[in-house]
């Protein structure tokens, strides 16, 4: 597998990792590289931005944080107990990485490179700076903004947060800019690995659904606005013709889909970094995430109906009746019990492999058992994202889509299974209304089951503002098979609810506020340091 070294210069980040408000107090660490000798070279700029990647990474457990996924103990972010700390992560790698672009967008012009060469990782610093206040500003609506190095003399340091809108505008400037200058992915087979063209028509999508649709249904702006961006830059990307959907949605999550035609931009692990990949037994030992019922509910009957109008009767017993004539992605993304898992028939251990009686095979690599150090990279962007983002922004902005942008988007999924007899129908605007469906939730439920356990269904539930309807709900699993368990007593060793499902957690003890759990508080010390540093509402 060709992957890119990303090699972490301590010297370098000793220079440019300086990190948030606070953190500004200490005096900079010493180097041994000068600004005056350091930037001359592709290499050089290359070498300032590597440090970024390695810091790119999104914790895969997010989605702990909806009613779709369950560790080992409730999330208190889903559970509602969440309470504000002294230091946020999030904060923190946001900061630190927006200080390395700074510097880098300081010192790249030294190189004495072509111009092209400059513009290209230019982009690519750009690409970091909006991915970085993208971070922040979802998570903690109005931040500090710095567009320069700080150091101890700089006003800004106990300056105030400055209105988000304002930070959106400037990375999506940004990421205009950033998209004109840096290659497509046929065009850089010798940087696999590096930011493309693609990854930043990727990225702008995202980010531009997010706002439309947060100001679309929370208010405060137009959002209009952001969702033609989401939806241009979406097909930008589309009719670059660059990338497909890959046909194996297995093996798409497993070493043989890596670098796929599917791929956008994945966090890579590799020998020569030293690094692997936790996820990858975590799922299927080790209670770091389990399907939940709300989820495996979620996928369709294999008619192309949810559960309840279809005409398949979907049976939640004996164990493993419930994938019968469903989406065929349901059976891929979840372990069946009674297919093959390490040369036995799957049942789902209860004590010591996931608590709701669902196990994600997504991600699952049965070798990872034993082998702990998977090298399996993480998908950070994918095309079918793209595709169901172009599909929920155009209907968001015309209140309707017609068949034949279904086809290019939602469709085009679902044919990653064309000829198997499971296939989903297409979604049409006739077959939607015979049958009595609301084309939004279906465009909804598509980007859920296809990018489940991605780390974005959180955030579709802040951004659609229907987390307070959505989390404050008992937390349910698989249907109890006391047959499969004859060890286990109900009531005492497993919970039930009245209609014989595993009760992970019960409702009565999750709340979500929406007057401030739609934001995160600020770091506390961030706020006793600096007077002009407000907190969130509520917090």
């Amino acid at each position: 597998m060709n992957k890119i070294i990303y090699t972490v210069l301590t010297a370098l980040m000793g220079l440019a990792a300086l990190s948030s408000c606070s953190d500004f107090l200490d005096k900079e660490p010493k180097t041994e590289l000068s600004p005056n000798t350091f930037w001359k070279t592709e290499s050089d700029l290359r070498l300032g931005l590597n440090s970024l990647y390695a810091s790119m990474n999104r914790s895969y457990t997010l989605d702990n944080q909806s009613i779709d996924c369950f560790a080992a103990i409730g999330n208190p972010v889903s559970s509602g107990t969440y309470t504000a700390s002294n230091t946020d992560g999030i904060w923190t790698t946001a900061y630190n990485n927006i200080r390395v672009v700074c510097d880098f967008l300081e010192n790249y012009d030294k190189a004495e490179v072509s111009d092209a060469v400059k513009a290209r990782y230019r982009g690519e610093a750009l690409f970091f700076k909006a991915y970085f206040y993208f971070n922040l500003i979802k998570r903690f609506g109005d931040v500090p903004y710095a567009d320069h190095t700080l150091d101890l003399a700089s006003e800004e340091l106990y300056g105030p947060r400055i209105d988000k809108r304002q930070i959106l505008d400037i990375i999506l400037a940004d990421l205009a800019e950033a998209e004109a200058a840096v290659p497509q992915k046929s065009a850089m087979k010798n940087d696999l690995g590096r930011i493309t063209k693609g990854a930043i028509q990727a990225l702008t999508a995202r980010i531009a659904l997010y706002f439309g649709t947060w100001y679309k249904y929370h208010g405060g702006a137009d959002g209009t606005q952001y969702l033609a961006i989401a939806r241009d830059a979406a097909r930008r990307l589309m009719d670059s013709n660059e990338y497909s959907i890959y046909p194996d949605y297995r093996n798409l999550f497993l070493l043989p889909g890596e670098d796929s035609s599917e791929h956008i931009l994945s966090f890579r692990y590799s020998d020569e970094t030293s690094s692997y990949n936790a996820r990858i037994r975590g799922v299927i030992v080790d209670f770091i995430q389990d399907p939940t019922k709300h989820l495996a509910d979620a996928f369709l009957c294999k008619d192309g109906l949810p559960i309840g109008k279809s005409a398949y009767t979907v049976e939640y017993l004996p164990l493993g009746k419930e994938f019968d004539n469903r989406d065929p992605r349901m059976a891929l993304t979840i372990w069946r019990p009674g297919d093959p898992f390490r040369n036995e028939a799957f049942v789902p251990n209860l004590a010591n492999q996931t608590k709701t009686g669902y196990m994600f095979k997504k991600y699952g690599d049965e070798d990872s058992y034993a082998n702990i150090q998977s090298k399996i990279d993480e998908i950070l962007i994918r095309y079918a994202e793209v595709l169901i983002t172009y599909a929920e922004a155009t209907y968001e902005l015309d209140g309707s889509i017609s068949d034949a942008d279904l086809d290019i988007s939602v469709n085009t999924i679902r044919d990653r299974f064309a000829g198997n007899p499971d296939c989903l129908p297409h979604l049409t605007n006739a077959f939607a209304t015979a049958h009595g469906l609301d084309m939004l939730e279906e465009i909804r439920r598509e980007r859920r089951v296809e990018l489940c356990s991605e780390s974005l269904r959180y955030d579709d539930l802040i951004r659609w503002k229907t987390a307070e309807h959505e989390l404050p709900q008992s937390i349910l699993g698989a249907k109890f098979d006391a047959g499969s368990y004859p060890a286990l007593t109900t009531g005492k060793d497993i919970i039930l609810n009245a209609d014989g499902f595993i009760l992970v957690q019960d409702g009565n003890s999750r709340t979500f506020d929406p007057a401030k759990d739609y934001l995160f508080p600020l770091p506390l010390r961030e706020v006793r340091l600096n007077p002009q540093l407000t907190q969130n509402p509520g917090w």
